[in-house]
């Protein structure tokens, strides 16, 4: 299911999807013991640090004292120690499942062999290109342009990304509604704007691009003066792609997405590609509504077709099928390549994480709630759930107070706003209805072909949805998931039972620990459904204006103080982050917050908690702050630093922890903050 309006919070571990794709090799390593993690931790604090001066580093520098980055890391942090920590565990599951028994359940069956077919690098080399050979045929058999639609919607089912995508998504004008949405692709590189930045670095990684590209191609058997002209095609392909696509900060806004149109009149858009044949071989709607998403791009995809040699339209193809499974399905010499330019050239890790992590996170990624249901019969004990729903419902209440208490939103909009906040769907730890995988075969020792059949199985089952009523209990992150989520159109928040665990959240610690860091995630997501981009859909996720004209200038003009505040910061020598980009992801982390602190404060009001008294030398407001600032405590490579300002809609982590303490007063006084130091503003922005 597409969900090209989704606003995610994403940890900086969840940021690491694409390098995760590409570190994938290494020895099979003993579990480590389990870390001791800790809410609030007052060892990792750095009372040499003064609190008002910085209060990230005096909050975290015992934490990166004792954690130096490992090598095959380009970013580690309080998320990947509980990552690290929930991956050991789905590693017990899966060699426990991975061992041929007939007691093991139909989905025990798919995980285990699963596993075991990825772990087997033996036979995945001695094999080679022989299991991917009969789709390099197809594209080999290609002899025109006019043959390329049944051609490109079997890749599409078997996952590889070439010109375009295409899948089921709720209508924004009915969201009750499936419709199709046909989405740009096609490229190789993070997002469109590395094809078009004209800086040294960037020039510099376009080159290194064409150079990985060329050595695939020598690894799947071109010549080396071959694999240099066709990595030549593919660059100037996908530069005409990425120039005729929205920038990442475009897409932000749904209104830029919002084109309906029906299936017959985007076929007659496309003179030089049979949308007809394109649909039939999807079994998509062959008629109805549908959107077009990007509207220049598919233009632009039209008039490629029709100046372009078709050998150069095979070189295309051929690359993404590769780059599609050049992971744990290939042979070790693609896994190395695509490390060393994604994780290596792009983020900076040192070396490939060992073989066993990466098929861990295969299967999770693949069949996660096959996984995942194991998981929570283990990991997540029902009254866990109960505690988690609690805090939601908390946190919720504090905001409801929070719109009342607006002096500039006018009473009807303060009223559409609580209408939508009332309506928002909590989802605590698993879905009720576990995904069915009845439907998917898979077989021992045939790591390609199983994954393979993953994508057909998952492009068929999204496909499906299509004009069937609207599935409000799907989820779109696996149990076991370090992160959490909001769905605009299904105005529902997601917390992942994989979360609900200590450095986050613990029924061991105090309120105010918890509220600080968990309660502030739970906050963050809520706050989704209110900012930038949430705002613009109603209470029942339909992309529809509900704000008066002046309530709506109100808010730009105070969301622009935020873009304007984290414009100003440089996260790597001549690259600044982008605020508009990151603008969604500000407003959820200060929203976040402040709604944590007033549901925490109305909690220790009602329970009357001594504000004075310490514990580990901490007032109790003192441990929600660096509760809060702690859950950000992160190392990072320059290398992704640079990437994660020029792709990444979340503020690196210290800027997550700082500028948003900047904004609350109350922080400033909890820790006796001269108005002068840097961590106070005497120009807040605040929204919400």
């Amino acid at each position: 299911m597409f969900r090209p309006s989704a606003v995610i919070h994403c940890s900086a571990l969840a940021f690491l999807a694409i390098v995760a794709i590409a570190t994938v090799h290494g020895q099979n390593a003993a579990p480590a013991a389990s870390p001791k993690l800790r809410v609030f931790d007052p060892s990792l604090i750095d009372t040499t640090i003064d609190p008002c001066q910085n209060f990230y580093r005096y909050s975290c520098n015992g934490w990166f004292k004792s954690n130096p980055l490992p090598a095959d890391q380009a970013s580690y942090g309080r998320f990947t120690e509980l990552f690290e920590l929930n991956r050991l565990h789905l590693r017990q599951i899966l060699e426990q499942a991975a061992v041929p028994s007939p007691t093991r359940t139909p989905n025990e069956q798919k995980i285990g062999d699963e596993y075991a077919s990825c772990m087997d690098t033996a036979l995945i080399d001695k094999q080679g290109l022989a299991p991917i050979q009969p789709e390099l045929d197809r594209i080999a058999a290609l002899n025109s342009v006019d043959a390329l639609p049944p051609l490109l919607a079997h890749l599409h089912a078997i996952g590889v990304n070439a010109f375009f995508g295409m899948g089921s998504n709720q209508d924004f004008a009915n969201a009750s509604a499936m419709i199709p949405f046909y989405v740009a692709g096609g490229l190789g590189l993070p997002e469109r704007d590395y094809y078009t930045r004209t800086d040294a670095k960037s020039v510099e990684q376009r080159r290194q691009y064409v150079d990985h590209v060329h050595k695939i191609f020598v690894l799947a058997g071109e010549s080396e003066a071959q694999a240099q002209a066709d990595a030549a095609t593919v660059m100037a392909i996908e530069t005409r792609l990425a120039k005729a696509s929205l920038t990442i900060t475009e897409q932000r806004d749904p209104q830029n997405l919002n084109h309906p149109t029906t299936v017959n009149a985007f076929a007659r858009q496309l003179t030089h590609f049979s949308l007809p044949q394109y649909v039939a071989a999807t079994h998509a709607p062959a008629a109805g509504k549908m959107n077009d998403t990007e509207p220049r791009f598919f233009a632009e995809f039209n008039t490629l077709l029709a100046d372009t040699p078709i050998d150069q339209v095979r070189t295309y193809l051929r690359w993404h099928l590769l780059h599609a499974y050049a992971g744990t399905s290939m042979p070790e010499s693609f896994e190395t390549e695509s490390w060393h330019f994604y994780a290596h050239i792009l983020n900076g890790a040192e070396k490939q994480q060992d073989r066993w992590k990466r098929c861990t996170s295969r299967v999770d990624h693949e069949m996660g709630e096959a996984l995942g249901q194991v998981y929570v019969a283990k990991y997540f004990p029902p009254r866990e759930k109960q505690q988690a729903l609690s805090m939601t419902l908390a946190i919720e209440q504090a905001m409801e107070k929070d719109i009342d208490s607006l002096d500039w939103m006018s009473p009807q909009t303060k009223v559409a706003a609580k209408e939508k906040l009332h309506a928002v769907m909590n989802k605590i730890g698993y879905p009720d209805k576990w995904r069915d995988y009845s439907k998917l075969k898979i077989v021992r020792n045939d790591a390609l072909g199983n994954q393979e059949r993953v994508r057909r199985f998952d492009f068929a089952r999204d496909l499906t949805k299509i004009g069937k009523p609207v599935d409000k209990g799907e989820w779109f992150m696996s149990p076991p998931t370090v992160n959490a989520y909001y769905d605009p159109q299904m105005n529902n928040v997601n917390f992942p039972a994989g979360y609900f665990q200590p450095p986050f959240f613990s029924d061991k610690e105090d309120d105010a620990a918890n509220y600080g860091d968990m309660g502030s995630t739970i906050g963050h997501e809520l706050t989704h459904g209110f900012d930038d981009e949430g705002r613009q859909y109603d209470k029942n996720g339909n992309l529809k204006d509900w704000w008066t004209k002046d309530d709506e200038q109100k808010f730009n003009d105070r969301a622009e103080c935020m873009v304007k505040q984290y414009d100003a910061i440089e996260a790597v020598p001549g690259v600044h982050l982008n605020g508009k980009l990151t603008l969604g992801e500000n407003l959820a982390d200060l929203g976040g917050l402040w709604l944590a602190w007033l549901a925490w404060q109305d909690k220790a009001q009602a329970e009357h908690v001594d504000m004075s008294a310490k514990m580990d030398g901490y007032t109790p407001d003192q441990r929600f702050w660096i509760a809060y600032a702690q859950q950000w405590c992160t190392q990072t490579r320059p290398e992704q630093l640079r990437t994660q300002a020029q792709t990444d809609p979340h503020s690196p982590d210290e800027y997550r922890t700082n500028t948003v303490l900047t904004d609350l007063p109350d922080f400033a006084r909890s820790f006796h903050c001269p108005k002068t130091s840097p961590m106070f503003n005497p120009q807040a922005c605040r929204v919400w």
